[in-house]
This record gives structure tokens, sequence and C-alpha cells, in this order.
């Protein structure tokens, strides 16, 4: 090619010029997307909704077979990469939240990802049926997917729990659309599709490209976690493995054209229940989410409400889709608990959500692999009922005396939403938000339990004792109690001198 007179090569300080000059318009094009519509990066986790669907279930991907156990190996398989990620993960949280919310990290998971799809969508009996490059295909893609979870835990970590819980519906309801659309798709069409989805998870994740919302502060929290945090993966793990028992015993014998009708009946259902959950949010703005008892719901009655059909209704089309819609309402409850313990803890949403997911994970492994052995090993219907029947009284003994209600709602303390930081330069906003950062700077400098720094705050906007009582659900007596305990350790004697030394206080922006 000819160079007209007066051209000159570009130079190495030029070409960097040029490509810091793309790159900042490219960042300026994704802020704007997410200044328009900031919902739409928590699109990305309905894209990571979505593969995990399609992937267990075997649906566009897994056509020409007559069995299920292929898809069952690969939840197997992928949960183990996934479960093994998420302890390292939290192993090293202070080390993984310096990158976690990078796009480039995000992106490089999604390629991983892609990667592994890609491998297993190939090593099917009709293409190049080799099984060591299937595991890895799973291995890969387990890996891809846990970093595409942690960008959503850094997003999610900073929300106030009503808005967290209305957003998960709203992720559920865009996996149940990309997963019809897809349905209508030609299989190999579909399965392109199913390649592509980490990509388009990463894309979305990536249009958040600014701490509005205070992502820089969960992921750089060490805040001690409570022991009793540890009891609460306990119960997660259990009843994960009992829901996922159901579902893997119900699903494993079946061809995979039944798995994805089941699949598509209950996502079919799942719009409704979905669509329920975001209306009763926005109803409920402003007062207590009663998560104890939705988890106690969740984890028991709908629990052993399918051990005891599946017994008297083995391997139906109708159990295995209300396996499905248990399992995705109790994997959202779990989720939009671990968003409310980062946001009222203000901890490491990286260690916080990755346990949490790891005692998932874990659980429905030894669930699958369970069922994967009573497949091969042929073992007797009447044994696998005693089975299940035992895993029911474990989840039931859980739910009234290990993890009952009441210790569920001593783990998840009443907090305050009307202060949660919106996005913008509103400057009553921005006031309220310091504000916040303020209170929670002299809780812990003079070590305030957790109900006292609510107490405290709500003190400090000047709620009555009986509004206090009121908008916390207790006694009038326990919130003077907290009062006095309050003005004790801050050596204050009226609300003026409260309002005070909180205004005094220096924090860091």
């Amino acid at each position: 090619m000819l160079m007209k007179q007066g051209d000159r090569p570009l130079g190495k300080a030029e070409k960097k010029e040029t490509r810091s000059t793309e790159a900042s318009r490219a960042h300026t094009a994704l802020a704007s997307i997410d200044r328009q519509a900031p919902s739409l990066t928590y699109l990305g986790l309905g894209c990571w909704i979505a593969w995990n669907t399609i992937g267990f279930s075997g649906a566009f991907w897994l056509h020409d077979t007559d069995t299920s156990i292929r898809s069952e190996n690969l939840m197997v398989v992928h949960l183990a990469a996934c479960a093994v990620t998420l302890l390292l993960f939290a192993l090293f949280s202070k080390r993984a939240s310096k990158v976690v919310a990078k796009n480039a990290f995000t992106y490089a998971g999604a390629v991983i990802a892609c990667a592994g799809t890609i491998l297993i969508v190939i090593t099917r009996e009709a293409i190049l049926p080799i099984e060591g490059l299937f595991f890895l295909g799973c291995i890969l893609s387990g890996v891809g997917t846990t970093t595409l979870f942690m960008r959503a835990a850094a997003l999610f970590g900073t929300l106030a729990p009503h808005r967290a819980l209305y957003t998960l519906a709203m992720s559920e309801l865009f996996s149940i659309m990309v997963f019809f659309v897809l349905n209508g798709c030609p299989n190999e069409v579909a399965s392109i599709c199913f390649t592509l989805l980490p990509l388009l998870s990463a894309f979305f994740f990536s249009l958040r490209s600014r701490n509005v919302r205070g992502e820089t502060q969960v992921l750089k929290n060490e805040v001690p976690i409570p022991r009793k945090f540890a009891v609460l993966l306990v119960s997660i793990g259990l009843c994960s493995a009992a829901l996922e028992l159901i579902r893997s015993y119900i699903l494993i014998g079946m061809p995979p054209t039944a798995s994805v009708s089941s699949t598509a009946t209950a996502q079919f259902v799942e719009i409704f229940i979905m669509c329920g959950i975001a209306l009763a949010v926005l109803l409920a703005r402003g007062s207590r989410d009663d998560f104890g008892k939705l988890y106690s719901v969740a984890s028991g009655g709908l629990t052993l409400l399918i051990v005891v059909v599946a017994l008297f209704s083995l391997k139906s089309t109708i159990v295995s889709s209300t396996g499905w819609i248990i399992c995705s309402c109790y994997n959202m409850v779990v989720w939009a608990m671990l968003y409310y313990l980062v946001y009222q803890w203000k901890a490491n949403a990286v260690r916080v959500v990755a346990l949490g997911n790891a005692a998932l994970s874990i659980g429905s492994i030894v669930a699958a692999a369970l069922a994967m052995t009573y497949q091969s090993a042929h073992v007797g219907d009447d044994v696998m009922k005693v089975i299940i029947t035992f895993v029911g009284v474990a989840v039931l003994i859980d739910v009234l005396f290990v993890f009952s209600e009441k210790q569920i709602n001593n783990l998840l303390l009443p907090v305050d939403e009307t202060t949660e930081e919106v996005e913008g330069s509103d400057p009553h906003a921005q006031e309220m938000a310091q504000w916040t950062q303020k209170c929670d700077a002299v809780a812990k400098r003079c070590q305030l339990s957790a109900r006292e720094a609510e107490v405290m705050a709500a003190l400090s906007r000047g709620r009555s004792a009986q509004e206090i009582a009121d908008r916390e659900v207790l006694s009038i007596y326990t919130v003077r109690a907290h009062t006095r305990s309050i003005y004790a350790k801050l050596d204050v004697h009226s609300k003026k001198e409260l309002v005070d030394l909180i205004r005094g206080e220096e924090v860091s922006q």
C-alpha cells in the first residue's frame, strides 16, 4: 500500500496514545450506558443463571442421547470445580478482592467458561466423544462461571436487602426469558448461544465501571464473621443436598427430552413466582424482610413436601418440575440472605458469598454423586426411599432445632434502608451517605454491638424510642436499655451530644 506524501508510520508512543484514546472512548460509552440504564449490569447474573439452567438440564446441547447421566456428570464435575474455586476465593479473599471487580479479570473468566462450554458441546456422542475433553470442559466452565458469580457478589453486596431481593427476581426473570428464546431456536443455534452466554454475562458486568454504590468498601472490609455463620453454612449444605437428591434421583434415569420438558414447565411456573416476589418487595418497601420465615418455609416445608411427593410418585415429570422450582427458589433465598449479611456487617463480599455458595455446591455434589451411585449400582427403590426419608428428617431437625426461624432473625438484624446510597449528584443523597459512614465509624471505634449501632443510627436521625421500637420490632424497654448503653460507651448524655459527636467524626472519603 502506497503512503501519501507527508505520511509516516506511527511510533510506539503514538500507537500507545491511540490505544489509550480508544480505550477511553469505550470506557465513556459503557459509563454512559450505565448512567442511563443502571439496572442492566445486574443482568449479568441472569446470564449466569441461564447458563446453569441449560447446562444442568441438558437443554439444546444434549439432544442426541437417551439418558441424562451426562448432564449429571457435568453437574458433579462442574460443581466440584466451582466449590474448589469458591473456597480459594474465600481463603484468599483479601487478594481476590483487588481483582474481582476489574473488567479484564471478568472477561478472562468469561473466556475460560466459553472454552469449557465449547468442549462440553463438541464432546457429545455424535461429534467428538472423548471423555477426557468433556471433563476438562466441565472444570474450565466451573472455574470461569465462578469468576463471573463473584463479580455479581461485589455488585449485589452493595444493595440494600429489599433492592437486592428485587434485583435477584429480575435476574431470574431475565434468565427465564433467555431460556425460552433459545428454546424456540434450532438446537445448533441454541448451542452456539449457550457457549456465548458467559461473554454476554461479562459484558453486562463490565457496564458498571464506577464505584457508585460503595463497591470498593464491600470488597476491602475485613470484618470478623460470627461463629453462627458456620451453622448457617451447614444448614445450607444440608438443605441443598436434600433438594438436589430428589431432583437427581428423578431425572437420572429419564431421557434428556423429559428433563428439558420438566425444566420448561418449571421455568414457566417460576415466571409467576418471581413476579410475585418482585411485587411483594415493592409493596413492602420500608418494612423488614422476614427472612427467617422465608428460609424456614423454603428449606423445611417445601423440602419435606417434595420428599413426600417423590415417595408416592417416583420419577414423574411433575415431581421433577417441582424439584427445579424449589431448587431455584431456595438458591435465590440463600443468595438474598448472603447479600443481606454483607450489607448488614459491611463485610467482605467475596468471603461471605464464596463460603455460602460453596456450601450450596458441596451439598449438591454429595446428593448428585449419591443419585449416580444409585443408578450405576442398581440400588433398589426401597433403599433410596429410606435414604430420602432420613435426609428429610435431618432437614426437619435442622429447621426446628439447629437453625430455626428465631436464630435466623437473630443473625439477620434489621437494617435501615432509607440511607441507601443512590447514584447521581443529589446533595441530600451524598449527605445521607456520608452520615451513615460516620455512624459506622463511631460504632466501630466505640465497639458497639450490631444492634446498638442500628439504634444509635436511628437516634442520630431524630427518631424517638417508640419509633425505633416499632420499626425494629423491639420492646420500648429494650430500646431504652440500648440507649443507656450507647450513651455510656460514647460518654454522651443527650441526642444533641450524640449528633455532635457523630458530626465531628472523621471518615475517609
